[in-house]
């Protein structure tokens, strides 16, 4: 077994990218708190945080990891040129400000049914694609946080979704309930 992967605890990320504006300090409150808990349960190993760093909750985690000196790795859904587009120029200057300070990176394999042709659209592959993002996330991870409104829908890939799969692996799980902008 190796020693390396026994020092170091894996907590990811899945969450809404709409969370209401008003509440984010509310919510990364509730961050820091839970990566503190984290912390103090597992004080001989570095915690580790993973995230795609999406818009809203990916990176409100990572910038409480980081207000807490703790690095973090990045799991992209797609291949980078692919990704951004999901950000308008904003939020890509953000994404990439991040980005370029992860300890890793690494792409999530494409799914079986899954090219980069067909997940370049905004369609059911991309949605597939995301899924499998997803599922890699929770099976690497030891830790797994939601922030989640807690409506359930059948969005493949979306955090309902990332959710159930978490819960059938028995992953340990935080929730953090957040509303969204559009709720």
């Amino acid at each position: 077994m190796n020693r390396y992967l026994l020092d170091k605890v894996y907590v990811g990320i899945s969450g809404h990218r709409d969370l209401k504006k008003e509440k984010i300090s509310e919510y990364k409150k509730e961050l820091i708190d839970i990566l503190k808990d984290i912390k103090n349960s597992h004080k001989d190993k570095e915690i580790i945080l993973i995230s795609p760093l999406a818009d809203g909750a990916d990176r409100l985690f990572i910038y409480a990891g980081v207000e807490l000196g703790l690095r973090y790795d990045v799991l992209l859904p797609m291949p980078l040129k692919l990704y951004e587009k999901d950000f308008n120029d904003n939020s890509k200057n953000e994404f990439y400000k991040l980005y370029f300070n992860a300890r890793d990176i690494k792409e999530a394999k494409l799914c079986d049914i899954c090219t980069n042709e067909n997940i370049s659209d905004y369609n059911n592959y991309r949605s597939l694609q995301y899924q499998k993002m997803g599922r890699e996330l929770v099976d690497k991870c030891d830790i797994m946080i939601f922030m989640f409104n807690g409506v359930q829908n059948n969005l493949i890939g979306g955090t309902a979704n990332i959710l159930s799969y978490a819960k059938n692996k028995n992953k340990s799980i935080k929730i953090i309930h957040c509303e969204r902008e559009d709720s």
